[in-house]
């Protein structure tokens, strides 16, 4: 059933290699000061009700930033990189708005969220640096015609 009749594909493959050029990118770099960073933000509420409600979001938020940016790194595929992109907008995008709400409810000194907001503003620079890194030769479409136009279905 899982037979690979191309023995040879995974000989050259070196997993600590692999992840040692993950950790050189630069947008890998951010994405990960970004999820220390909020950590010790979370960490810094002293309010255990409003750490509790923004904790979760935001700690995920970070997390799902350099895991996108790994699988979107372990594939060659247009599609699923574009996938794992969209991904990683959205988390990005909510982490801001996570920022905003914490603002809002001050209770945090400002200069904490701000400091957040500057490296996801440097994070978004780097994600559109990356992201022309994307090869467009997919061989199909998605089947729902979003980053290409799927031929009539």
């Amino acid at each position: 059933m899982w037979e690979d009749n191309d023995d040879d594909a995974d000989d050259d493959y070196d997993p600590e290699q692999e992840r040692k050029r993950m950790e050189a990118l630069p947008i890998f770099q951010k994405a990960e000061e970004i999820r220390e960073l909020t950590r010790r933000i979370i960490d810094s509420i002293d309010d255990e009700e409003v750490r509790m409600i923004h904790s979760n979001i935001m700690l995920e938020d970070s997390i799902i930033l350099s895991a996108k940016i790994a699988g979107a790194e372990a594939m060659d595929d247009f599609i699923m990189k574009m996938e794992n992109a969209t991904i990683i907008k959205i988390h990005a995008r909510s982490l801001l708005t996570q920022t905003a709400s914490l603002l809002f409810e001050e209770v945090l000194p400002e200069e904490y969220l701000r400091l957040l907001r500057k490296e996801i503003e440097a994070f978004r620079l780097l994600f559109r640096d990356w992201i022309k890194t994307f090869h467009k030769s997919p061989k199909e479409g998605d089947g729902w015609g979003l980053f290409v136009e799927d031929d009539d279905i």
